[in-house]
């Protein structure tokens, strides 16, 4: 997701030997069927989370927000040089800041559309410690 290609393959097998894992236990006595039951529970809810954010990764901005967005990019920059300031600096001071306002929302719509991507972004390290490395390869 990290670089934009969101994939159910990336931990399909980790989920696999997980599920694998949690299917070869045999609880015994009540603790360990609370056990089995609370463990079931909350990997399903990992996978559902899972398919939760590819899907949230592979939606997009709607077309038509990318259009206003751009569109109006175009449509308000040179619109700001018809203001007839009389002072070239107030001007220029006006243009800068409009143009750095729409760089800045082209920034934003350009961020929203791949949530995962970029630098502040889950790392799967903390997942490949503790109890779950055992489902990892060795790196």
């Amino acid at each position: 997701m990290r670089q934009g290609e969101p994939s159910y393959e990336a931990t399909a097998r980790q989920t696999h030997a997980m599920y694998t894992a949690l299917q070869a236990y045999e609880p015994v006595g009540a603790r360990s069927e609370t056990f089995y039951q609370e463990a079931a529970t909350h990997l399903n809810d990992v996978a559902a989370q899972r398919r939760a954010r590819i899907t949230m990764a592979e939606t997009s901005l709607p077309v038509l927000l990318q259009v206003l967005v751009y569109g109006g990019a175009l449509v308000i920059l040179p619109l700001t040089f018809l203001f007839g300031l009389r002072s070239l600096r107030m001007q220029l001071l006006f243009v800068s800041a409009v143009a750095g306002l729409i760089g800045f929302s082209l920034l934003l719509v350009m961020v929203l559309d791949r949530p995962f991507a970029g630098e502040l972004s889950v790392t799967p390290a903390p997942y490949k410690e503790a109890a779950l490395a055992q489902f990892w390869p060795a790196s």
